[in-house]
């Protein structure tokens, strides 16, 4: 603080030489002249001292017989003084400081934090579905009223926070991530009740039912599409006969077994980028679309990777503007024919076997039996698996609300 009290009033850098320095710097320190960065040199001594004191030690100098001389001038009148001739520094700092203030009026940068289940594409769709995209002025919104919409339009979404810093804004959600919420969300959407159909073609391992009425036993084979847990639910009289249908949504484990079929294939013949070690590379300024570039490339290689590196401008660590400056590298390659030899291919299409058999592992596919066959042709390696697999396998099909009217008919009758 103290700095910024004496930059602004101005102070010089001086030195002091003569028959007694020491007697001027007492004489200063007795009259309340603050001196500092004191250094003493070889029969003299430099100091500084504030501009306004400055003007007040030529009665001291003559007493002590000693010799002033200014060094250095520093501070804000001095540079007021030196500016005061360059119209057109100040007329550009002027604009440079009006472009900021307009430029921090608008929106140029979202941040989303949070988000698992919903993406950043989604949020975004729906920012501009209510009229919030990039360059929308800061006041255009209502932090309140879009935290509501998040609430309302995303079910997953428990609580929300809107808020701008400097030119960006960062929305905070939190999600229910309970690991039956995207279930009870599915549950939702039968009104009118669900019956449990199977997903694929298979065998009932096992079956267990937690709402409506089994219609398959383990050991039975079913195809896709297939009743597995009816949503239907007979009530029948005293007389044993069926009084009406109560529907609701069914529900269940149902573990079926089946097979899964893996082709893939590999050819013996692909390219590969040579790259020569030739690049050009230039600089470039975008604001918002346009992209100025220099110097210009005149030629570009007949084949060539463009790498793109850029930052945008972001000032005092709140202003985003749209503002990028980066670099791009062009570099050139050639395409060169080769051939994988047999072991080469068959590593690839094991290694694609494996990254398909760890997708179903995640998705809780359970694997029994493993079949590969690995067969070379002409200019081709193909690799046919055969996996037996267990799965969950039922699936939600809602309840017609005409077949449900007729059973009731037929119930009545």
């Amino acid at each position: 603080m103290i700095a910024l009290i004496r930059y602004c009033r101005g102070y010089v850098r001086i030195s002091v030489r003569g028959y007694a320095p020491e007697r001027f710097m007492n004489l200063c320190a007795n009259r309340a002249i603050v001196l500092w960065e004191l250094n003493g040199h070889d029969g003299f001594y430099t100091m500084c001292i504030s501009l306004s004191d400055f003007f007040k030690i030529r009665d001291i100098v003559h007493k002590t017989k000693t010799r002033v001389a200014v060094l250095e001038k520093r501070g804000l009148p001095f540079f007021l003084q030196d500016v005061r001739h360059r119209k057109m520094f100040l007329l550009g700092v002027f604009l440079c400081s009006t472009f900021l203030i307009l430029m921090s009026q608008f929106i140029w940068a979202m941040e989303f934090d949070g988000n698992r289940m919903i993406t950043e594409e989604e949020l975004k769709r729906y920012l501009e579905d209510e009229g919030i995209r990039y360059g929308t002025p800061r006041h255009f919104f209502s932090a309140e009223t879009l935290e509501k919409g998040l609430r309302e339009t995303f079910e997953e979404i428990t609580w929300a926070s809107v808020s701008l810093q400097g030119t960006k804004l960062v929305v905070k959600i939190q999600e229910d991530i309970l690991p039956d919420t995207a279930q009870k969300q599915e549950l939702s959407k039968f009104e009118n009740g669900a019956d449990l159909v199977a997903s694929c073609s298979g065998t009932v391992v096992s079956i267990l039912t937690r709402s409506g009425i089994p219609t398959v036993r383990p050991g039975d084979s079913v195809s896709r599409g297939d009743l597995l847990i009816s949503g239907r639910i007979p009530v029948k009289n005293d007389d044993e006969t069926v009084r009406e249908y109560l529907s609701v949504v069914a529900d269940g484990d149902v573990i079926l077994e089946t097979d899964y079929r893996v082709h893939l294939s590999c050819p013996y013949a692909y390219q590969y980028k040579n790259y020569t070690g030739r690049e050009k590379s230039r600089k470039f300024l975008a604001i918002g679309s346009l992209r100025v570039l220099f110097p210009p490339i005149r030629k570009n290689f007949a084949r060539q990777d463009i790498v793109t590196q850029q930052n945008r401008l972001c000032l005092f660590g709140q202003l985003d503007l749209p503002i990028f400056a980066g670099s791009q590298t062009l570099r050139e390659y050639l395409p060169v024919d080769a051939r994988y030899d047999t072991d080469s291919a068959k590593k690839i299409l094991l290694d694609k076997f494996q990254k398909i058999i760890a997708a179903l592992e995640e998705k809780g596919v359970q694997i029994i039996q493993k079949d590969v066959r690995i067969v070379e042709k002409a200019d081709i390696l193909t690799l046919e698996g055969s996996l037996k697999i267990q799965l969950q396998g039922g699936v939600w099909q809602a309840l017609s609300i005409s077949d449900t009217a007729k059973e009731q008919e037929t119930a009545q009758n």
